[in-house]
Order: structure tokens, then C-alpha cells, then sequence
């Protein structure tokens, strides 16, 4: 943003204005004018004003699902673009050299109809307001040509033709202060910069603002606050010292401002009345060697992140060095660096050492494999090889952290170096050889940590990966992320999720029970019509297609599909047209018509198999799962939500960690939602052998249930498993124990409803410490012990689980607080549904769920309740603080209950 009057600022005592302090805390606010890949961090803030063309009409869409406004930047004053239209040239007569812009004449008919239709276009994609900037660039305008009073007149017009469009926009002015009294509305706010804190775009410094410019600024805002306008205040502080913007910010709100407090050039996320947790953890890995669905950042360090509340965000280190990317990576967006790198790879891109050295101590290092070799640089670490080590080597330290894994093994060819560290590193995990040479391998620094190579994993004979560590320990001794709320997954109010979904593969296949029905067949008879979970059931479309000689197996298995979906217990997916095995072939001679196997097979289940009203709702990627990224837009612009790859492979009794799949695979423009866990033929070889193998599965998802919920629960299957009896039986043992269990049944296409928005759920606190979640689809948070007990009006209710608590969100933007003792008022603590309203008043309760199955829940802090109106419930006293109700009833369930507090 620019002004002509000089950036105003200068820190001064905080009582010199006696200005009455917010009777409420105001609407948070965010100006941020980088390119945006994400809005997780956009999302916190109920406001936003961004550059037009650096968001997708999709980013706005999702920020504003989230109930936050999203405002448009506009010049009045100036034409910044690089090609001025033919048009606009006789508008603009001088350009303004410090910004390398043109300065218009607002009294331009021209200029005016730019305007009008560059609002026209911006309100057209969705845009909540515009932000208008450069008001009083006429101002560099001479007065002996261009009339300063027509200039102000000419820009009062504009601004009361934008207000009077038909979309109306919200306008918020950056400052405009000579134009209040001639507007013919009230404006949304009015903005100011530099009030205590300005910057220099020239010298890149950062400075306070002189007494005067203070007070002059203050008159005039205090003008605006006359009229009741909203007062904006931006003020210039780096985000590498948050407490000094936190401070900047709480000042301006006393003073009865909204504030924003950000660097110079708005590029970074600032403190408004929240502040937004960094949340990513950068992973650098070597594109040359792997891609990075199968980089060690994406296969092995994504899944710990999630759980720990994190967002990896995977990056090549050569397309950063081609790019030129390095020097303008925004840091404090980030929680640490991971480098999960070979020597040879830091050879190969040195800028990447120059861009460690940069910012070594400012955020925390955790190196994997190997560490830099620059020696300047492994000084500044302070760790250096003293040699190596030779004979047989014993582990001397850690065998604490090691136990109950595999033990390590070293080269028996390449002497492995002996690592020396300086005193102020923690060493974790070291050997000696024959000689006592000591090798410190694993070890905590204050600028991070590092796990040296063969840590932290071991390639097995099956050619299968896993840890030689806990990587949630490794992960808190070496990057020390803090300890925040954590979106997640897996749970939904307050209860484990669980999903179950059918693909189509070997829907016509010949069954060896008696008279071999089609597999189609006995999966209807003994799974889907006698199972109570809601189950997503998928078919390839070329099987049923009518085509000599198999018109009439087709015409059967188009029966036994159409009366599958007419099932109310059912939802329809597609598993595409012809199955792909890969979806990226690297012979284009194979390519894939992605239209026909995503749109063109939908429509053919929508139009020949699905009954009136129910329409397919997602793709289940067929093969490899491996869709490209123009795969997953087709999808998503077709409405489908998509699901499959990812899965771990499956080991019976020998589950690793190495193993779990993270949620996701996250692209800029869309989503890949994995699957949470195996399907059957990870458990009986293909088909081919063991085929009760499917009841492990049980113990798999007990595995990705304790210590830590690490997943959903997700039945996975194939319609072979009906081919033989000893599957089939599998399958009904793991449909009844899931039926059983205290868990929450969702369709497969809500958990990727859920699971997609994982990345792009945002953490903040406020300013006085309360916690802020913000998120459109996660339904469920998970908050560790240690940051308390939560208590707010936001929250339906919480559950203790065995890694924490599990709140139950109701709303898009939740605020909590944790709190050192429980609270004794009323709260949901359970139910097997989704949450669509819970709202308390005095003991009433007026609730809405949507449950697939007869409906129980769980109220904490009660005595007794008594149903008021709505669905009837029966009531049974669990325990002293606990009351459970239950129906008979599912689906869309509600009404008021009247509970008597225990105490």
C-alpha cells in the first residue's frame, strides 16, 4: 500500500491517548499481499484483504466457507499493472518512480470505467469487498493542470458508483480522510499505516514513527471513530520478533483500533487480534533421486507431522534452486526445517547449505542421513567427523530409545565417520568401535538436531522400510515443535470413526460356494443387506457394459449393482470405467482418457444404475491410485470427492510405523485423500493365499488405534472377498466386531469430506491466550493433555481418550481456552453421529444429529435429562456424572433436552 503523506509512526508512552478501550474484542483482520498456496494460514483471520490475482476463485470460496470475508486490493489512484491499456495512456499523465507506476486522472471517463468494470470483474468472482488504495495519489498531480477540489469530486463520484452497483461491495479505504465528509455512504472501515511502527521500502529498515506524525494521524482517526467507522491500523514490525508484534497489537486495540501488525511489505501472516501458529514444517528432499510421492519427507516423516498438528510440506531442492526460491522463502511461516538428504545432494545444490547457514538458529534443523558438509557450516552446528570408526561397533548410548526396535546396522564395507559434538549438544543415541572411538548418530542441539545415517530407518529383507526409533520421540528431542491444538481425523464427536466401502473389482467374478453365484451376489446377500453400517459400494463400468458374449453376464451384474445402490444404507462411487492400473504411464502411448474413466463412468452410474435421487459421490482411484494433479481437478470439477492410494502394507503381527500412509497428498489447487488403512488383499496375498487373512485387520486397526489414534477405522474391500467362503466368513467377522465397537459410522465420502480440509485447518491464539480453530470440514480437534482442559461456548463437548482429549466442534471458527481443572458444567461427551447444532442455556440443550445408525449419546456433568420436544430418547444413568440416551431411530435426528447438573 502506498500514501504520499509520509509514513506516520513513532512508538510514544501508551497513556498519551485516553481513547475508551473496544467494548468487545474487534474482528480479526489480515492484509497479505504474497502469492498464496494455501489459505490454512488466511483462514484464521475473519478478514482478509489479498492481491485478486495471487487467489483462486476456489481459495476465496473456501476461506469464505469458513466465515471469513475476503477482500479485493484496488488502486484508485494508480495504474500498476506491467501493460497499461491503449486505452488508459491519455489517463495518466506522470508516473510515480517510487513505485514504478502510473499516476491516473480521475477525472477521466476512461479511468473511470476501468474501474468500474475491474470492481465488476472483482465482485463477479466472489469477492466480499474492495480495499481501495492509492486515494490521495492526485495529490502528485500539478495544481496549475489538474484541479486538486476536481481530482477529490472525481474520486467521491467513483467511489459512490462503486458503492451503488448492484453487487454492492463492502468498501474499506485506505485512509481517504478529505473524502468523509462528501461520501454518500459509510464506508466499511477506514485503514491507516505507520501509526506507531513504519518501514522503508528503499533502506528495508524498520523504524518508529516521529510524536508528531502520531498525533496527526491520531486526529484523524479519532475523526473517523466520530462517525462511526471502523479505525484499521497497520503497523510495520518483522514476524521474527511475534512478542514485539503481539505488543504493537494489543496497544492499538486499547486505543480502540483494529490492528494488523506485519513486515514491511505485507508478504508475511502478522498479528492482528489473533495470532496464527506456524504450522508447516518444511521437508526438503532430492528430486533427482525420488519424486515426491515417494520421497522420505511425503512416505515417513508426513504421517508423525500430522499427528503432532503439523503440515509437511514436501519440497524438491532442485526446483527451489532453479527457481531462484530460496532467498524469498517466507521462514516464519514455518515450525522447522527437516533435510532428509544424502551428502551427495548438498554437493550437487550448494545454495541450499547457503540458505541453512542464513537461517541456522532463527528456526529449528533437524537433519536426516547426513549432515551439510560444508565444514564452515558443520562448525557452526558444532559438530565435526573425528575420523572413523573400524571393527565391531557397539551401541554405547540410548539403548532406552532403541529398544523394542531392530538394531541398527552399519556398512560393513564403508567405515562409518565418528561424529564429535560440542558440549552444548544433547547426545541421544552413539556407538564405539573395537578402539573406543565414539560416534554420537542421533543427537539434540539448540539449533535442532540431527539423526545420522543408518538412522533413522532400516531397509528389510521384504524390501520394506522401518524405524529404528520412535519417530514421535525423534521428533520432539530434535525440531521441539510447540504443543498445539491438533486438527483431526479420525474421530467425529467424540467417538473413532469408521467407514466401510466395497470396490468393484470381481463384481462378476464366479463365487466356489454352492451353485457359484457371482460374487456381486453373496456380497449383497451376507455383507450389504445384513450389515447396519452405512457402506460406500463402487463398480467399474465396463463390466457392465452389454457386449457379446458376455450380454448376458452383463445384463446380471447390471441388476445386481442397480439393486445394490437402491439400498438406503448405501452411497455410490465410482472405480472408474475401465480400471487404469497407472494413472501416470510413463508411455504415452497409454495414456489415460481421464474424462471418460472420472466423468463419462459417473454418468453411467448416474443414469443407468442409480435409483432416482441418489447420484454417485466420489471416484475410487483403481490401481496404483496414483492420479496426477489434472486427474484430481476433473474430479473435483465434476463434484466428486476422491479417495484411495497411500495404504500401508501389511506385515500380520509385524506392524511398523514405516508403514502408516499420511492422510493426504496435498497439491496447491487440490487434494488426494488416502485411504486409512489396507484392503484385503494386503492380507491374503492378491487373492491368492491365506484367505481368512482379513481378520487381522482387526488388530490393524487396534495398532492405528493405541497408543496413539493415528486413523480411522476403514474396512477396505474387493468383491472377490465373496469368491471364497473363508474370506467371505473374514469379512462378516470384521463387519460384526465394527458394528459392535463405540465408534462413529460415516460414509466414505464424508471422512474425505473431512480428511481434505485436514491441511488447510487453522490454528491461532489470541491475544489474551484462548485457543481459535478454524477449519471446513474437520469436525474434530485433539488437544494433548498438557495444554489443559477445554472450556468455551464454542465447543459442543470433549471425551478423555488415551492420547488426549477430543473436542467436538459445532461451528467453522471454534474458541476455546484450556484450562488446569475440568469443568463441572454440562457438555456432550459422546455421541455416534455428527453434530449439526448443539446449543446450552441453563441446563436445555437444543441438539441436531445426523447419524447412519440408531443413535447413542453420552451427556457429561448430568444428573437426570428429560426430553422437551424432538425425537423421543430413552434415558439411562451410566454413571454419576454420565446420562446416556438412545433411539431406535437414525439419520436426521434433533430436538430439546432439559438436564439437571450433577452439581
Amino acid at each position: 500500500m502506498r500514501s504520499i503523506v509520509p509514513v506516520i509512526l513513532s512508538l510514544i508512552l501508551g497513556g498519551l491517548f485516553n481513547t475508551p478501550a473496544f467494548a468487545r474484542t474487534p474482528s480479526s483482520v489480515a492484509f497479505y499481499y504474497n502469492k498464496i498456496d494455501s489459505v490454512r494460514e488466511l483462514i484464521n483471520y475473519q478478514r482478509v484483504v489479498v492481491t485478486p490475482s495471487l487467489i483462486s476463485d476456489k481459495q476465496i470460496q473456501t476461506l469464505q466457507k469458513a466465515n471469513t470475508a475476503v477482500f479485493a486490493y484496488i488502486s484508485i489512484g494508480e495504474f500498476s499493472g506491467p501493460n497499461m491499456p491503449v486505452a488508459l495512456r491519455q489517463a495518466s499523465p506522470l508516473k510515480n518512480g517510487n513505485w514504478n507506476s502510473h499516476v491516473m486522472d480521475l477525472t477521466s471517463p476512461a479511468w473511470q470505467r476501468y474501474l468500474a468494470q475491474q470492481a465488476q470483474l472483482l465482485s463477479g468472482r466472489g469477492f466480499d469487498g474492495l480495499f481501495l488504495d492509492t486515494l490521495d495519489s492526485y495529490t502528485l498531480l500539478p495544481k496549475q493542470t489538474y484541479s486538486h477540489q476536481q481530482q477529490l469530486q472525481a474520486l467521491s463520484d467513483i467511489l459512490s458508483t462503486l458503492h451503488s452497483t448492484s453487487e454492492a461491495p463492502e468498501l474499506m479505504l485506505n485512509r481517504g480522510f478529505e473524502l468523509l465528509d462528501s461520501l454518500t455512504f459509510k464506508p466499511y472501515a477506514v485503514v491507516a499505516e505507520s501509526l506507531y511502527h513504519r518501514y522503508n521500502p528503499v533502506t528495508k529498515q524498520y523504524s518508529n514513527s516521529t510524536k508528531n506524525d502520531v498525533l496527526w494521524l491520531n486526529t484523524h482517526l479519532n475523526r473517523v471513530k466520530a462517525k462511526g467507522i471502523e479505525t484499521i491500523v497497520i503497523d510495520y514490525l518483522p514476524a521474527s520478533d511475534r512478542s514485539k508484534q503481539q505488543q504493537a497489537a494489543q496497544r492499538l486495540i486499547d486505543e480502540n483500533h483494529t490492528p494488523y501488525v506485519s513486515d514491511g511489505m505485507l508478504y508475511e501472516f502478522g498479528v492482528s487480534t489473533i495470532i496464527p501458529s506456524a504450522k508447516r514444517v518444511l521437508g526438503l528432499y532430492d528430486g533427482n533421486t525420488v519424486n515426491l510421492s515417494s520421497s522420505p519427507c511425503h512416505q515417513f516423516l508426513a504421517m508423525p507431522l500430522e499427528y503432532q498438528g503439523y503440515v509437511p510440506e514436501c519440497v524438491d531442492i532442485r526446483k527451489l534452486a532453479a527457481n531462484n526460491l530460496i532467498a524469498y522463502t517466507d521462514i516464519t511461516r514455518y515450525a522447522g526445517v527437516v533435510a532428509w538428504l544424502d551428502e551427495h545432494s548438498y554437493q550437487q545444490v550448494p545454495t541450499i547449505e547457503q540458505w541453512i547457514a542464513r537461517h541456522i538458529g532463527t528456526i529449528p534443523f533437524f537433519f536426516i542421513n547426513a549432515l551439510p558438509p560444508s565444514p564452515q557450516l558443520q562448525t557452526t552446528l558444532g559438530v565435526y567427523a573425528q575420523g572413523k570408526l573400524t571393527g565391531k561397533i557397539t551401541q554405547r548410548l540410548g539403548k532406552k530409545w532403541t529398544k523394542h526396535h531392530y538394531p541398527a546396522s552399519f556398512s560393513q564395507f564403508i567405515p562409518p565417520p565418528a561424529w564429535q559434538i560440542q558440549d552444548d549438544i544433547n547426545p541421544i543415541v552413539s556407538f564405539a568401535d573395537e578402539q573406543g572411538k565414539e560416534s554420537h548418530v542421533i543427537f539434540s542441539a539448540p539449533w535442532g538436531g540431527a539423526a545420522l545415517n543408518p538412522f533413522p530407518l532400516m531397509a528389510q529383507a521384504n524390501d520394506q522400510k522401518t524405524w529404528l526409533i520412535d519417530p514421535f520421540k525423534l521428533l520432539q528431542a530434535t525440531l521441539k515443535l510447540p504443543l498445539i491444538p491438533v486438527a483431526d481425523v479420525t474421530t467425529e464427536s467424540g467417538r473413532r470413526i469408521v467407514t466401510a466401502h466395497i470396490d468393484g473389482d470381481g463384481l462378476g467374478a464366479k463365487s466356489w460356494v454352492t451353485d457359484t453365484p457371482y460374487a456381486g451376489e453373496l456380497m449383497a446377500q451376507h455383507i450389504i443387506r445384513k450389515s447396519p453400517l452405512p457402506i460406500t459400494v463402487s463398480v467399474i463400468v465396463s463390466d457392465l457394459l452389454e457386449k457379446n458374449p458376455t450380454a448376458l453376464k452383463a445384463r446380471t451384474l447390471k441388476k445386481i449393482a442397480t439393486n445394490i445402490f437402491k439400498r438406503a444404507n448405501i452411497e455410490i462411487a465410482s472405480h472408474t470405467f475401465h480400471h487404469p492400473e497407472d494413472w501416470q504411464p510413463n508411455d504415452p502411448n497409454k495414456a489415460i482418457d481421464l474424462p471418460q474413466e472420472i466423468i463419462a463412468s459417473t454418468q453411467y452410474i448416474n443414469t443407468q444404475l442409480a435409483p432416482k435421487g441418489k447420484n454417485t459421490q466420489l471416484i475410487i482411484w483403481s490401481g496404483r491410485a496414483n492420479p496426477s494433479e489434472n486427474a484430481l481437478n476433473i474430479a473435483d470439477n465434476a463434484q466428486l470427492l476422491n479417495i484411495n492410494g497411500g495404504t500401508a502394507h501389511h506385515e500380520g503381527a509385524n506392524h511398523s510405523l514405516a508403514h502408516v500412509a499420511p492422510t493426504i497428498r496435498w497439491y496447491p489447487g487440490n487434494v488426494q485423500v488416502y485411504t486409512p488403512a489396507p484392503s484385503d488383499t494386503n492380507y491374503t496375498q492378491q487373492g491368492t493365499q491365506h484367505h481368512d487373512g482379513y481378520r487381522q485387520a482387526i488388530t490393524t486397526f487396534e495398532f492405528l488405534g493405541s497408543p496413539r489414534r493415528l486413523k480411522s477405522v476403514s474396512l477396505h474391500n474387493k468383491m472377490y472377498s465373496a469368491t471364497f467362503p473363508a474370506s467371505l466368513n473374514a469379512l462378516k467377522q470384521v463387519y460384526l466386531w465394527a458394528s459392535t465397537q463405540p465408534f462413529t459410522p460415516l460414509y466414505l465420502s464424508e471422512y474425505a469430506q473431512r480428511a481434505r480440509s485436514l491441511y488447510e485447518t487453522g490454528i491461532a491464539q489470541t491475544l489474551s491466550g484462548e485457543w481459535q480453530v478454524t477449519s471446513t470440514g474437520v469436525k474434530s480437534v485433539r488437544l494433548p493433555d498438557e495444554l489443559g482442559y477445554p472450556s468455551g461456548s464454542d465447543i459442543a463437548g470433549w471425551t478423555q481418550a488415551e492420547d488426549g482429549k477430543y473436542l467436538i466442534l459445532k461451528q467453522a471458527r471454534s474458541v476455546f481456552n484450556g484450562e488446569s481443572q475440568p469443568s463441572t458444567e454440562l457438555r456432550l461427551q459422546n455421541v455416534n453421529g455428527a453434530v449439526m447444532r448443539w446449543q446450552q442455556s441453563n441446563g436445555t440443550i437444543d441438539w441436531a444429529i445426523t447419524t447412519h445408525m440408531p443413535l447413542r449419546m453420552e451427556i457429561y456433568g448430568a444428573r437426570d435429562c428429560q426430553r422437551l420436544t424432538g425425537t423421543p430418547l430413552r434415558s439411562h444413568k451410566k454413571s454419576t456424572n454420565i446420562i446416556q440416551l438412545s433411539s431406535a431411530n437414525s439419520g436426521e435426528l434433533s430436538g430439546t433436552l432439559h438436564c439437571t447438573p450433577t452439581l
